[in-house]
């Protein structure tokens, strides 16, 4: 099924192709699992199936939620107060207003959910592990007891089975905020002054990402040897000469980030700061030397539990090693599907993306190392080529 009516959009950020293959590549999931219509209605799974936001602020206002439905024999529906904002970038025609502020308009999803052909059958919607709703949960069940003879279904797995492989378009933009986020740290290792607090680096790594290239930042973490709790309303504490200064960080470039850690001690390297700092790189290189098509991320967290302890060190807490992870899916959010776990038996795949992270402890020295990679066809590319070294700050 191809989209009616328009072309390519001269600032869409992603080809008609691209969103055209969206659409059929889930049409097809959907008709394997009987699902009739998908309604999304979670920020980024709004983005990636409309190809752009119809939002105002993002995460940082409730009141006004956008709902996308895919029919799986007919072009999608789009219900929001965000029609300016789509006229832009994204490829969808039917696009249905609402002004109400105060109450979610159900009864226009309900009339678009019929519209799509979906009544007295499956709806698949977001009630898996990993998603959330953006519409009120009341709004919710107003509709699915609007429509006594539909069943409403959880579509988590085909949402992340799309969202999961990532296109060469999708990539682009993976890219590119990889490297916005390494120029800026790297900026901000040069910038750092004694002075200067927890809160202040956070700021200025905000600002440098912008002036690197990024549209915004996801998220800054500051630890100073890992003592400090990681906070995104950053506290003006000191910066402290001896310690580790962890900055985890996140540039996002149009509607894709990446998150991944870089290290720098406050005045000079000791000793035990070298050692752990090149035992957590080896353990990296291990696991990125298992990483490619066919393996499952629950062996990967095997190849990094056996390369700590070879290497002569501790994971760097107990629940790490028995049911955290050592990495993570990224991509339209800083944490997404799969984890490098025991219990994630997802066998890795050309397209995903994927952060190595090993943490590793010996007596109070700890590292928590990230890179991120793409699966290739025979093995992986990392995306992340900021420096490994640990930077030393003059203090």
């Amino acid at each position: 099924m191809t989209i009616s009516g328009i072309d390519n959009l001269e600032h869409a950020l992603f080809t008609r192709a691209e969103v055209e293959r969206r659409w059929n590549a889930t049409r097809d999931m959907m008709s394997e699992e009987g699902i009739d219509a998908l309604m999304v209605t979670g920020e980024e799974n709004f983005q990636y199936f409309a190809g752009a936001s119809a939002s105002l602020a993002l995460h940082h206002s409730l009141t006004r939620p956008s709902v996308f439905i895919l029919p799986l024999q007919r072009d999608p529906i789009i219900v929001s107060q965000g029609v300016d904002n789509l006229k832009l970038g994204c490829y969808v025609t039917d696009v249905r207003p609402y002004t109400e502020l105060l109450t979610f308009p159900y009864h226009i999803v309900l009339e678009a959910l019929r519209d799509a052909g979906a009544d007295a059958q499956n709806i698949g919607v977001e009630l898996g592990q990993e998603q959330r709703m953006g519409m009120p949960v009341g709004a919710y069940l107003d509709l699915v007891d609007a429509m006594p003879g539909v069943s409403f279904v959880d579509a988590a797995q085909i949402i992340i089975a799309m969202r999961i492989i990532k296109s060469p378009e999708e990539l682009a933009y993976v890219r590119q905020a990889a490297d916005v986020t390494g120029r800026a740290r790297q900026r901000l290792f040069s910038t750092v002054e004694s002075d200067m607090t927890e809160r202040d680096i956070v700021r200025l790594m905000r600002q440098l990402i912008q002036e690197e290239g990024g549209d915004r930042t996801s998220f800054v973490i500051l630890q100073q040897d890992y003592t400090g709790a990681k906070n995104q309303l950053p506290y003006d504490r000191p910066l402290v000469k001896g310690d580790i200064l962890a900055v985890d960080a996140g540039a996002y470039v149009r509607q894709y980030t990446v998150d991944y850690a870089r290290m720098a001690s406050l005045g000079p390297t000791t000793d035990d700061q070298k050692r752990v700092h090149a035992g957590v790189l080896e353990v990296n290189s291990r696991m990125k030397a298992a990483l490619g098509p066919g393996v499952k991320c629950s062996e990967m967290h095997t190849v990094a539990m056996q390369a700590i302890s070879d290497v002569g060190l501790e994971v760097d807490s107990p629940g790490r090693g028995r049911v955290g992870r050592m990495g993570h899916g990224q991509g339209m959010l800083i944490t997404e599907p799969p984890s490098i776990a025991p219990a994630d038996d997802t066998i890795l795949a050309e397209g995903m993306v994927i952060s190595t992270e090993p943490g590793v402890r010996s007596g109070d020295v700890q590292f928590l190392w990230e890179d991120v990679h793409v699966i290739t066809s025979n093995g992986h590319e990392q995306l992340t080529l900021e420096s490994s070294e640990l930077h030393e700050i003059a203090f």
